[in-house]
């Protein structure tokens, strides 16, 4: 187990990322592979106490771990690690001078490819946060008045019902003025926080270096996965709800409202 508690399941070999080395892993409980720091420092034919020391003072240092490994000689014992995915980031962290030209060349084809892949990923990024926020303000905007018509739709069409479909009525509507309330805070919420990202003013260029486009963007356009969970949990609430209030109508011969 880990510092705090989490079950290591396997220690098994794998290859480091763009580099022909076998190394050991951790296997945890959570479905994640983790590497110890000081076996990458092995493959890499450095010191790991100098390197893991300066290496702690950065910021990929924060989703480091404390797990337990078995070691060669000195039985189990708690080490750092990093995930299989954030190891690449080690090999630009330290003097190339300290290893084999043959190894060199690895790392700067490894650091090539690793640039792609960062590249790739902050593009992806960017697609899930632009299409977030135009979710959102979609959202806002189309249901900017959805008390209005929820009540306008109950004033007009309870004289219409029973006194039994009226109380079905009511509450399909009370319940749909909820779940708009809910939804409409969240996405607001989320806005908010998009809003306090960090912004950079960035600029596109062309083979000869001359600026061809310049724009403003976040750092690091993130939208917290359990904010969109959430937001698309309550549209999926709001549909089944939708559905509902259909189903209502259709069994009175029509649907009439604008909720």
């Amino acid at each position: 187990m880990d510092e705090s508690g989490q079950e290591v399941i396997e220690q098994i070999t794998v290859t480091l990322p763009f580099l022909d080395e076998e190394v050991s892993a951790l296997y945890l409980a959570d479905g994640r592979l983790y590497i110890p720091v000081y076996v990458v420092c092995q493959a890499l034919g450095i010191r790991a106490d100098i390197h893991i020391r300066r290496w702690r003072n950065l910021v990929l240092w924060v989703t480091a771990r404390k797990l337990l490994f078995q070691t060669e000689k000195r039985g189990k014992r708690l080490v750092w690690c990093l995930l299989i995915s954030e190891v690449p980031f080690l090999y630009s962290l330290f003097n190339w001078k300290l290893v084999s030209p043959e190894r060199r060349l690895q790392l700067r084809r490894a650091t090539e490819e690793q640039k792609k892949l960062a590249d790739l990923a902050y593009q992806e990024m960017q697609q899930r946060y632009k299409a977030m926020r135009q979710a959102l303000f979609t959202f806002l905007t189309t249901f900017a008045d959805i008390d209005a018509l929820l009540q306008q739709d109950a004033d007009v069409l309870a004289p219409t019902l029973d006194n039994e479909s009226f109380l079905t009525f009511s509450a399909l509507i009370d319940c749909g003025r909820f779940l708009f309330q809910k939804a409409t805070a969240h996405a607001r919420k989320m806005v908010q926080d998009q809003e306090t990202l960090p912004i950079v003013d960035a600029f596109k260029i062309d083979a000869d270096n001359n600026i061809i486009d310049t724009f403003s963007m976040p750092l690091l356009p993130i939208v917290p996965q359990e904010d969109s969970e959430r937001f698309y949990a309550l549209m999926g609430q709001l549909t089944a709800w939708r559905q509902e209030l259909q189903s209502f109508w259709g069994e009175r011969g029509g649907w009439t409202t604008k909720g």
